[in-house]
């Protein structure tokens, strides 16, 4: 079982035939070398074993996970192919209409054909790790996006992307030898099982389908059969479905050309009167003697454009200490000209840099808050509980509504982007039931915890301040008071507190198995078993018990 949200992002790791990679490259590049040197430039060889190699890539670069990716980027950083590279797309006759119904569900589509492609089963199996990956990552677990991948011979355009009815449509899965309607789909097919909660608000589902009628996708969740792609597929048809359209078309992007790496021509495919992919450069300007002040590296203009180009991007024009560089098509994370800094300084190489020592002294330590918040996560962790990172943004029907509290003031969002952001949490508890309940479908029992800020209004001069609690929330087919109970009391044994259990708290608890939580005769928090009307809010069916408390309002009371 694994939360939603985490305190800390975890690396994609993918796994790399060696050869394979050199051949794409053009050259064999030493084991040794990949480990030393190629680990600079984002993408860490930690093992290679034979031919088998392990590469964990930063979540910034999704373009590097595929074998095609990490080829191109190495051509440029081991100076075998250095500046941008084009890629041309044909004019398409392949043409999605999207019909208004996805709106609500699930607004954005963008589709490519790649034509000519010779595919072995090596390069297939890359291409699904390729489109897992960045499903897990740039696609939030298929919620963001999802992408499917269709051989073309098998349906005929023009498609149609809308929203159906769940028993109005039926198809034959991957994996799978009968037709099944979409909602049985949700209930008994594995891919259904384990990605039905991003549909499950929703009346109507989306498909992809083709001029006969004949299902290509259901996105996010699963494939026809019928347009699985194997070693006779030579024409692929790309589909990047979404929330977001930008992440879309960016997703779309970084396919496309992965498969134009392995010879595959590009064709354009008309999406509701527009043209897809996109594969021109964007455009960045770099001030050279900025450069040279943040990295500290007395480059000349040369210097900067020649690692530039070993980092794969283009030179438009240099005049005035400026540099117009051109930002190659598959690359995500480039927001400031400090992305490209840095991009310079790993191909001039780290190794190369000289390191000074600060003129000014300084002793660093960590701050006794911040001290006693990490040892009250060891506790947690100890005590078996999973830490989470949940938003700090929520809305009010999550902190009162739902949690069965009466509506209090509370930090408003001027402008709020949505009703999920409307306000400022100001207790930690919510949050958690949010995670139990985007975890609702993994195994039990389940246990988490969270450190973090709330928003607290005051009469301070900012009219609000930040406080630092600690919250835990426990769900199970046994679990009540007594579990919340024990945990408190490994946070007194291991923290040398001493907390006092007074009045009973209803709020959201059960007013019989609920307290306020007192420190040195302040009240610190509260403690309690949920009541069964703010399980049933929350869609849990399983009985819960919980804790929060004020750690900063602790850690001011102990010293």
């Amino acid at each position: 079982m694994e939360a939603k949200q985490w305190r800390r992002s975890i690396m994609p790791n993918i796994e790399v035939d060696k050869r394979e990679f050199d051949e794409l490259v053009g050259e064999e590049i030493e084991n040794e070398r990949m480990i030393e040197e190629g680990s600079m430039l984002g993408a860490h060889w930690h093992r290679i074993d034979g031919n088998v190699c392990e590469v964990e890539t930063y979540p910034n670069r999704p373009d590097l996970l595929s074998v095609e990716g990490l080829a191109r980027a190495y051509r440029g950083f081991f100076d075998i192919e250095t500046g941008r590279k084009d890629y041309s797309v044909d004019d398409g006759f392949v043409e999605v209409e999207v019909d208004e119904s996805v709106e609500d569900v699930r607004p954005f589509i963008g589709g490519a054909v790649v034509r000519g492609l010779d595919l072995s089963e090596k390069k297939i199996n890359g291409l699904i790790q390729l489109q897992e990956k960045m499903h897990e990552t740039m696609g939030r677990r298929r919620d963001k996006l999802a992408i499917g991948l269709h051989d073309l011979s098998t349906v005929e355009e023009p498609f149609t992307y809308k929203a159906v009815e769940p028993e109005k449509v039926s198809f034959k899965p991957l994996e799978y030898d009968r037709h099944m309607q979409l909602g049985e789909i949700l209930d008994e097919h594995e891919k259904g099982q384990k990605y039905a909660w991003i549909l499950e608000n929703e009346e109507k589902y989306p498909i992809i389908e083709d001029s006969e009628g004949k299902v290509l996708s259901f996105p996010p969740i699963i494939n026809n059969q019928l347009t699985e792609v194997d070693t006779g597929t030579q024409d692929i048809f790309i589909d990047v479905t979404g929330k977001d359209r930008e992440t879309v078309l960016k997703a779309l992007n970084i396919l496309s050309t992965a498969l134009a790496e392995r010879g595959g021509q590009v064709e354009s495919v008309m999406v509701d009167g527009q043209e897809f992919p996109d594969l021109s450069p964007d455009e960045m300007t770099l001030d050279v003697e900025y450069f040279r002040e943040i990295s500290g590296l007395d480059l000349s203009m040369e210097e900067v454009v020649e690692r530039l180009k070993m980092m794969k991007y283009g030179i438009r024009k240099k005049n005035n200490g400026k540099i117009k560089v051109e930002i190659p098509c598959y690359r995500t994370d480039l927001m400031h000209q400090y992305d490209l800094i840095e991009d310079v300084v790993i191909a001039h190489r780290y190794d190369n840099i000289e390191p000074e020592v600060p003129d000014v002294d300084q002793m660093a330590s960590i701050k006794p808050l911040q001290d006693f918040e990490d040892r009250i996560r060891d506790v947690m962790a100890g005590a078996g509980a999973l830490e989470t990172n949940t938003y700090y943004l929520s809305s009010k029907e999550k902190i009162f509504d739902r949690m069965e509290v009466e509506e209090d003031d509370v930090a408003e969002v001027a402008n709020a982007a949505g009703r999920e952001q409307e306000v400022v949490r100001n207790w930690l508890l919510p949050s958690l039931f949010q995670t139990l309940h985007d975890n609702r479908h993994h195994s039990y029992p389940q246990e988490f915890f969270e450190v973090a800020d709330v928003v607290q209004l005051d009469s301070s001069s900012t009219g609000a301040s930040n406080q630092k609690k600690l919250a835990y929330i426990a769900t199970g087919n046994e679990k009540d008071y007594t579990d919340a109970r024990a945990v408190l009391q490994t946070l007194e044994r291991d923290l040398g507190l001493e907390f006092n259990l007074q009045e009973k708290y209803r709020g959201c608890f059960k007013e019989s198995r609920s307290a306020a939580i007192y420190f040195k005769d302040k009240r610190v928090g509260i403690i309690g078993e949920f009541s069964e009307k703010v399980m049933q809010n929350w869609d849990l069916k399983y009985p819960a018990a919980g804790l929060e408390i004020n750690i900063e309002k602790v850690h001011d009371l102990k010293e």
